[in-house]
């Protein structure tokens, strides 16, 4: 996670702010799954700061009316799970937050059907569809067009 925001500059971000960035993902099982991630090093939400928590509320009240104007996703599903940072030895997580969108219908973009086979359900964690660079990019502008007009 570090080095995705050492990266700069930072593609696909559909939101920045003081602490904290929200991007697309190139792995779309669920149309506009992203990261929320620290743009501070913190292994742990107990470290998050005051504002570090308050500027993230505000980023999850503009998301969720954008993913639903965007797309018609609801809910927004948001989950802090850390686990993979401890698949390695020694292990280094950061704080970061996944965006898994839900779908009651099926969603069409640029000539792909995205389907919610499990909506009402947990989300489906092996779960994967790869999607291309200009796909990512069409998602990012749609969500960004959507928060701008909020």
């Amino acid at each position: 996670m570090c080095q995705f925001l050492a990266n700069k500059p930072l593609k696909n971000q559909i939101l920045t702010t003081e602490h904290w960035t929200v991007g697309i993902v190139p792995d779309q099982p669920y149309l506009g799954r992203a990261l929320i991630t620290l743009r501070a090093h913190k292994e742990s939400l107990g470290k998050l700061s005051t504002e570090e928590w308050q500027e993230f509320q505000t980023i999850v009240q503009k998301l969720e009316p954008a993913y639903e104007q965007a797309f018609g996703a609801k809910p927004l599903n948001i989950g802090c799970f850390m686990n993979h940072a401890y698949r390695a030895e020694p292990p280094h997580p950061h704080v970061h937050w996944q965006i898994f969108p839900r779908y009651k219908a099926p969603v069409h973009l640029m000539g792909m059907e995205f389907i919610d086979g499990r909506y009402g359900s947990f989300y489906d964690d092996d779960a994967h569809r790869p999607v291309d660079e200009s796909m990512v990019a069409e998602i990012a502008q749609r969500l960004k067009s959507a928060i701008d007009s909020l």
